[in-house]
């Protein structure tokens, strides 16, 4: 009566085949004992018994003609294949037929009342299962049989389930899925998962019930089809847009892994900023929208955390592979590698630990829980950066505006957005009707260039010194002074340039163009 009813539909919209309701080992055995009882035994048809399954006994009614039967006695006897019944009793036994010989045979056999009482309905069947399958779990507990009472808790979770039980059902289905998921039996696990996320959801356990939806897809994606996974992910982002009674952290660990990107570690002085690239997978089955992300970075020499790296915008993750962009603020020196990652989708905190291992970005194979050991950055303490020198050494003349020309060379470090702060200092201006100019500069050869002061009294010494030393593919740029700063075009990040600045030198006292 349990197995021919009707199966309910299940949490998600999930479709199932139901299991087999035929045990196709019972038939087929069944059957061959029964060939091989009408041709090697057949005083037993003639009474009209029938054994099968191991010594069940069903009283079969004997309605063959004398004449077959007698017909019968004389073939020789044949044993048969489970798939090839070679008998003259007819066809072979259905299921059907089956289950109502071993239920006569049971109710002739069967003495005492108890039995036959709770044999009697499916409600006192059950709950004589209940107890006799709650005592054996216990006794498999007490005697550390672990596995074997887990599997029982397992039937009594069904059961109450069944019933409507969500309280005492949810407790043997972790139990289970603690268990399946512990062995790596997703197939299993795929079956009860389902139901244990069921009763959270109608216990209102909203931390447990999001919880079983990320495990149910962080299962193999050929357990469910499409738009069952894509079922979980819809009621996970429902409810972190709802009012959520407690605002516990998700753990997505095993739905969302990070790394940095392949090649050397990003180095930075200490002072510096810059941007973090990392990589993210996320196993989800369509776009999610992930209202804030926070990267922890974790320092190598010492357990203590480095800087919060976030990212304030909403970021969408695509399923697969994304590469997200974190503002990176002044770290202390060291090397860093990559810690935790959370975030915030609508009112829901969630946190991933686990780290990628970094592969191909065509590859599938996103979980690592091995922590990286390669850092993603290192910052360097103070250190000359560029060096800054004159092109020319040469005196300059009073009350006479000259271009005094300043080489500015990177020592393995990128000048992009540099800014350089200049003061003249008493007796000298800057003069702001004329431009500030930038040319891309290649060092002279026979040795190293030092201050240049070349004077515009003539055309000829300004373009001489301006000149020095151009490089073939050269850039030029005019800039302008603000407050005191000039900042450097992006070109000029990892070439020697010469900057021009336009001077005076003032002294009442000096004739003009005086030395």
């Amino acid at each position: 009566m349990i197995l021919q009813e009707s199966p309910r539909v299940k949490h998600f919209g999930i479709q199932r085949k139901p299991l087999p309701l035929e045990p196709t080992i019972l038939v087929r055995e069944a059957n061959r004992r029964r060939s091989s009882l009408s041709v090697g035994n057949s005083s037993e048809i003639f009474y009209g018994r029938l054994e099968f399954n191991d010594g069940l006994a069903a009283d079969v009614p004997a309605k063959m003609p004398q004449a077959d039967k007698a017909h019968e006695f004389m073939m020789s006897r044949t044993y048969s294949s489970p798939g090839n019944f070679d008998c003259s009793i007819g066809r072979p036994m259905r299921l059907a037929e089956i289950f109502v010989a071993a239920e006569h045979a049971l109710k002739k056999t069967i003495s005492n009342p108890d039995l036959q009482k709770i044999l009697s309905s499916v409600e006192n069947f059950e709950q004589k299962y209940m107890e006799l399958t709650k005592g054996a779990a216990d006794n498999y507990h007490h005697s550390w049989w672990k596995r074997y009472g887990v599997v029982l808790d397992g039937e009594i979770a069904a059961v109450c389930f069944k019933r409507g039980n969500f309280d005492l059902a949810a407790k043997s289905y972790e139990k289970v899925c603690a268990l399946y998921a512990g062995e790596g039996w997703e197939d299993l696990l795929a079956e009860v998962l389902p139901n244990l996320a069921e009763c959270q959801k109608s216990l209102n356990d909203e931390a447990g019930y999001l919880l079983s939806c990320v495990r149910l897809l962080s299962l193999d994606k050929g357990l469910f089809l499409s738009k069952e996974r894509q079922a979980f992910q819809s009621e996970v982002v429902s409810l972190a847009h709802n009012e959520m009674t407690n605002h516990v952290p998700l753990d997505v660990s095993s739905l969302i892994t990070f790394s940095g990107n392949p090649g050397p570690p990003m180095a930075l002085c200490d002072g510096d900023t810059g941007i973090l690239s990392v990589t993210v997978w996320s196993g989800f089955p369509d776009d999610i929208t992930l209202d804030s992300l926070t990267l922890t970075l974790m320092a190598t020499y010492n357990a203590d955390e480095g800087g919060k790296l976030r990212n304030s915008n909403a970021t969408v993750l695509k399923p697969g592979r994304n590469t997200i962009t974190f503002p990176l603020p002044p770290q202390k020196p060291g090397s860093y590698v990559l810690g935790v990652l959370t975030g915030h989708i609508g009112q829901l905190t969630f946190r991933s630990h686990s780290f990628s291992k970094g592969g191909p970005a065509d590859s599938d194979d996103f979980m690592s829980y091995e922590k990286p050991t390669r850092p993603i950055l290192k910052v360097f303490k103070p250190r000359p950066l560029a060096d800054l020198s004159a092109s020319i050494s040469s005196a300059l003349l009073i009350n006479e505006t000259q271009w005094i020309g300043i080489i500015a060379q990177p020592i393995n470090y990128s000048l992009k957005g540099a800014v350089l702060h200049i003061d003249t200092g008493p007796g000298l201006m800057i003069e702001e009707s004329h431009s500030i100019e930038m040319e891309s500069y290649k060092k002279a050869g026979q040795g190293s260039v030092g201050m240049a002061n070349s004077g515009d009294a003539t055309k000829d010494s300004s373009a001489a010194a301006k000149d020095c030393s151009p490089a073939a593919d050269k850039h030029f740029e005019q800039l302008c002074l603000v407050n005191g700063k000039i900042e450097f075009p992006d070109w000029a990040g990892d070439v020697s340039s010469i900057l021009w600045i336009p001077i005076r030198a003032i002294d009442d006292k000096l004739a003009r163009r005086s030395s």
